[in-house]
């Protein structure tokens, strides 16, 4: 199902765009902001995945035992299916995957009720992966090779220190991959920066809190703590 979902986007994709890495595009063509770039596109993939299997994939038999083999989806891949299957009206589809997945569960419950399982209902997750999460976790590992192999590139470089922002996880997995020092300084410089900025605020904040201190607070100094929570939050 995955690579159904994949070559139906990819097939969506313009001719001249092909001539690149479609992930380094979108990478590259990322919008400036506050979020992750990473994380942003991998949402974006992953309503996209949801919108094709509710369009196209809904009766394909290997992706409805993907899902039914898994029980569905983990409870934050569960949120998104709902709320993109509410967005695009997809109701039908939805009730379909649904009713697949209450004729499993009824199927393993008789099982129990009736002694032919010695595990009760514990064999309803036969693959206890859900299909979205492994879908997640292919795409991100795609994501941050094409973010290690792009900082050689001056124009993603160049994207990056602009303003593309990163989040503390995948800054940590695409410098994971990362033996040369000199590409290294060029990823971590902009984070070293705003955090020492953001260490000075920190300082002067705890320092104005002495008594003999008559130096009034900035309400950045005051945030600061904020800030850096922010920047270092863990999924």
């Amino acid at each position: 199902m995955i690579k159904k979902i994949r070559d139906f986007i990819n097939r969506s994709i313009s001719k001249g765009s092909k001539t690149k890495n479609t992930y380094y595009i979108e990478l590259l063509e990322a919008p400036d902001g506050k979020e992750c770039a990473i994380c942003r596109l991998l949402v974006i993939s992953i309503e996209k995945y949801i919108e094709n299997l509710l369009h196209e994939f809904t009766m394909d038999s290997v992706s409805r035992r993907e899902i039914r083999d898994s029980f569905g989806y983990c409870s934050k891949h569960t949120a998104q299916f709902i709320k993109v299957t509410e967005n695009t009206n997809q109701r039908l589809s939805a009730s379909i995957v649904a009713e697949d997945l209450a004729n499993s569960f009824l199927k393993h419950c008789r099982k129990a009720v009736s002694g032919l399982s010695t595990r009760g209902i514990d064999s309803v997750n036969k693959n206890s992966s859900c299909p979205i999460c492994t879908y997640y976790s292919k795409h991100e590992k795609l994501y941050i090779s094409e973010f290690t192999k792009g900082i050689r590139k001056e124009e993603f470089l160049n994207k990056y220190r602009k303003n593309l922002n990163i989040c503390m996880d995948h800054l940590k997995k695409v410098t994971r991959s990362i033996k040369d020092h000199s590409v290294l300084e060029k990823i971590l410089e902009p984070m070293i920066a705003e955090i020492e900025s953001i260490d000075l605020e920190l300082k002067n904040f705890i320092m104005k809190f002495d008594h003999r201190s008559n130096d009034k607070i900035t309400e950045g100094e005051a945030a600061a703590w904020i800030r850096l929570f922010n920047m270092i939050n863990k999924k």
